[in-house]
């Protein structure tokens, strides 16, 4: 499924995660560059990574999603998390550092996760997408 221009157009993408004093920025900086398209920016402070763009942001995890087949469990977590307009899911931080993808309904990590706000005027045609 692809989505629509209009669809492209009303959707926004967040990913952040916090920097711990015990971690390395750079562990963590390579643990979101394994879930996002290569060329994408990321914004660094001494506490935070913060990534905003538009839903091509998600094309690295529609493809995870599919290579691990994950759809099911994805599905079920972004219907949980779906609220008016947004969709909010964490991938676990370390299994990223690792290449691995682990997608998680709420951050549960002492560390904290990656988390991942979607906004977007068609939350279901955005779910619907990153499972198919």
């Amino acid at each position: 499924m692809n989505l629509n221009q209009e669809i492209i157009k009303n959707t926004s993408v967040k990913i952040k995660t916090k920097i711990n004093l015990t971690e390395d920025i750079n562990k963590v900086k390579n643990s979101i560059k394994n879930i996002i398209p290569e060329k994408i920016t990321i914004n660094t402070t001494d506490k935070e990574i913060l990534i905003e763009s538009d839903v091509t942001l998600l094309d690295n995890i529609h493809k995870l999603v599919k290579t691990n087949k994950l759809e099911e469990v994805t599905v079920n977590i972004l219907n949980k998390n779906k609220t008016e307009g947004r969709l909010l899911f964490y991938v676990n931080k370390q299994a990223a550092f690792h290449n691995k993808f682990h997608i998680i309904d709420e951050n549960m990590s002492p560390l904290d996760d990656i988390e991942v706000l979607i906004e977007t005027s068609n939350p279901d045609s955005i779910i619907k997408w990153i499972t198919s």
